[in-house]
């Protein structure tokens, strides 16, 4: 198999996966309206779209042209950087609103009981998928030599989504 056919193959392995565990985040948020589940769905949700750019950019990188005779290879890097800041920006604003929601309730004593019984298992679900799309991706890149950036982006993303989940769960089961 082809290395552009193996990281083809693993986007949509990451996509069927994706698309479960961000069903499972929309209805567990629908639930509790839990603000950070919201953000969990959707980091969960931005994955599954960037996966979908993942797959096209496999397909359109290797094409050639007479300005690109090597290939639309550039495309690659810069989806990588592209995820990376995605990420960070992701994590910047959930930071800054979670540390809002703590001040107004320490300070100001305003804020909701919340029903925290469904995230526990929620969330265990959800690390360990999480973490088992993050191997795949780091097995299939391995199956390659490591030479799709794409493969390692998701990878390194779909961990720290994992981290965020057992923050997320942890923080819950302390709280109860």
């Amino acid at each position: 198999m082809t290395q552009k056919k193996v990281e083809q193959r693993a986007f949509m392995v990451g996509l069927a996966m994706n698309l479960l565990m961000g069903s499972l985040g929309l209805f567990v948020y629908y639930l509790t309206q839990i603000q950070a589940l919201f953000v969990d769905t959707y980091f969960t949700i931005m994955t599954l779209i960037s996966g979908i750019a993942a797959i096209m950019i496999s397909r359109f990188s290797v094409k050639t042209s007479k300005r690109f005779p090597q290939g639309h290879f550039m495309f690659e890097p810069m989806y990588a950087a592209f995820k990376s800041s995605m990420t960070l920006i992701l994590l910047t604003t959930s930071t800054i609103q979670v540390s809002q929601k703590a001040y107004q309730y320490f300070v100001y004593h305003k804020g909701e009981l919340l029903d925290l019984t469904p995230i526990i298992p929620y969330e265990i679900v959800m690390v360990i998928l999480c973490l088992t799309i993050s191997l795949f991706y780091s097995r299939q890149n391995r199956k390659i030599g490591g030479a799709s950036t794409m493969l390692s982006a998701e990878s390194k993303s779909t961990r720290i989504d994992s981290i965020m989940c057992g923050g997320i769960g942890l923080a819950a089961f302390l709280v109860l």
